[in-house]
């Protein structure tokens, strides 16, 4: 492979990564990966380096790990060697009371929005897993067993009414808070949500800014 064909830009590393281009950026901003070198104002990546940092990167998110986080866990070098601490051993050097980051279920049939508030809360610190339906939405909450539950109104298979339902109605999973995100805007719909156990609701299309400020005003209400 010549050397033009081992560096590659940052929209095949977002393909690599299967990621968005601006995931990429902050993974740059944030040290995880390191340009290689520079045509003009575009940024390079030197390809085998990205090929190993990926499954790096993936078991670390697996931990729930910020950004910030993985980078000081994380140093790529050029060659053969990526130096950070293997998963088991990093995983099993946490200490038993550390303060794990809070679990997220996002829930929505559209991909683009499971992917933009999932890599918004990663970067605040949250661990998050998804469920584009309502019958997986109420398995992942069993298996996964977040701390919060978004959850859409329009699902497929089981609307988010009857999985509100379903999880406000069994004492294992009555306590975990839900905020619904809909796109019903009337107060009938949003009366029927709180009825049915729902502890806030946010309207679609909506802020992030203010999503992530609900899911922070809840946790603190939850925990009192």
């Amino acid at each position: 492979m010549s050397e033009s064909e081992q560096l590659i830009d940052i929209q095949e590393v977002a393909d690599t990564f299967g990621k968005s281009v601006e995931s990429i950026r902050k993974y740059k901003n944030f040290g995880i990966i390191r340009v290689s070198d520079k045509r003009g104002n575009k940024d390079l990546f030197d390809r085998t380096e990205i090929l190993k940092i990926r499954d790096r990167l993936r078991e670390l998110r697996l931990l729930g790990l910020s950004l910030a986080q993985i980078a000081d866990q994380v140093t790529t070098i050029r060659g053969d060697e990526i130096i950070a601490t293997p998963f088991r051993e990093f995983e099993a050097s946490l200490p038993a009371d550390v303060e794990r980051p809070r679990k997220v279920l996002v829930v929505d049939d559209e991909d683009e929005v499971r992917a933009s508030i999932g890599e918004f809360l990663q970067g605040h610190g949250y661990a998050v897993c998804e469920a584009a339906d309502g019958e997986e939405a109420l398995a992942k909450t069993f298996t996964e067993k977040p701390d919060m539950i978004l959850l859409d109104l329009r699902l497929p298979k089981v609307d988010g009414y009857q999985v509100c339902q379903t999880l406000k109605g069994n004492p294992i999973t009555s306590n975990v808070p839900i905020i619904m995100i809909t796109a019903l805007t009337a107060t009938p719909d949003k009366v029927k949500g709180i009825e049915y156990g729902a502890d806030d609701y946010i309207d679609k299309p909506f802020d992030l800014e203010e999503l992530l400020a609900r899911i922070k005003m809840i946790s603190r209400r939850v925990s009192v």
